[in-house]
């Protein structure tokens, strides 16, 4: 590609002094402390019921007391024949009222109490382990999972008129540069920084948060670029793209920006190395978004 002549000197040395490692995203690495990958938020509550038996017939509700053959009644219900409490719905001989309660228990040694992020739990954005950084437009990757794989959904139906679409891109004092959006996408990220930076008026490329965010979860747990014609310099530089253009253009990305993303999104766990390569990479996008859209 023909070299550019960046008249801003400032972003052209964090762009030049980013550190490029050039590995993979590999999502399978050693893990960050607070960088586990869960699911997408889960609101459905559970229902449980509590049941005690005894040794003949007859029906009770309330309190269930199991005694020996000899005799026993049901708390507020009926006597069954034979001396021995009935079928009743309540609690039984040795367990506790906690136990009943909350909607998600059934009480007994046969509750199952709902993991985290799954039924009955607390979503993962409220959950402990999400660094307290400021995200901006990010903070949308809280929506419901299945807002997001509708915007992921969108973007890509978009792409296949987006994704050939041939730019022609020209500044003053700049060459002309020809490629597709496509084209565009698979350079590496301090590339399409300085592209960015240089011809930001001529530029056609996925802005919407929802949707970067979207693409960045589907290359994340696949591993494969989720966009048709687009060959990824590595999966790292692309992440880098989505993640600058869903983010604020005036919020910094750091390594706990990245950590945040990637537990809110359900990523599997990355090395202290990747996440440190995404956060600079991203961080180099983002400054070049805003200077490109200033001016």
């Amino acid at each position: 590609m023909t070299s550019i002549n960046t008249p801003r000197p400032a972003l052209r040395k964090i762009l030049n002094g980013s550190v490029a490692l050039g590995m993979a995203l590999a999502f399978a690495a050693a893990p960050l402390p607070a960088a586990t990958g869960l699911g997408g938020a889960a609101f459905a509550q559970g229902q449980g019921q509590g049941q005690g038996q005894g040794q003949g017939k007859g029906q009770g509700q309330g309190t269930v007391r199991q005694p020996g053959a000899g005799g026993g009644a049901t708390s507020g219900g009926q006597m069954g024949k034979g001396g021995s409490s009935g079928t009743g719905s309540g609690t039984t001989e040795g367990e506790t009222d906690s136990d009943k309660k909350g909607p998600q228990f059934g009480g007994g040694t046969n509750t199952r109490k709902p993991a985290p992020g799954t039924s009955g739990g607390k979503p993962v954005w409220a959950q402990e382990g999400i660094p307290a950084v400021e995200l901006g437009r990010l903070s949308v990757a809280r929506a419901p999972a299945h807002v997001i794989e509708k915007a992921a959904a969108e973007a890509l139906s978009n792409w296949t008129t987006m994704g050939t679409t041939v730019l022609t891109l020209a500044a003053e004092g700049q060459p002309t540069l020809t490629m597709t959006v496509a084209q565009l996408y698979s350079l590496p990220a301090l590339q399409f920084a300085n592209i960015v930076m240089t011809y930001y008026p001529s530029l056609v490329r996925i802005d919407s948060p929802l949707e970067n965010l979207g693409l960045l979860q589907i290359l994340g747990k696949t591993g494969t670029s989720p966009l048709p014609g687009v060959t990824p310099a590595s999966n790292i530089d692309l992440a880098a793209i989505f993640l600058a253009s869903a983010s604020d253009k005036t919020l910094a990305i750091s390594v706990d920006t990245v950590i945040a993303m990637n537990t809110l999104l359900g990523l599997p766990s990355m090395t202290v190395e990747q996440a440190t390569q995404l956060a600079t990479d991203a961080e180099a996008v983002r400054l070049a978004i805003l200077i490109g859209h200033d001016g």
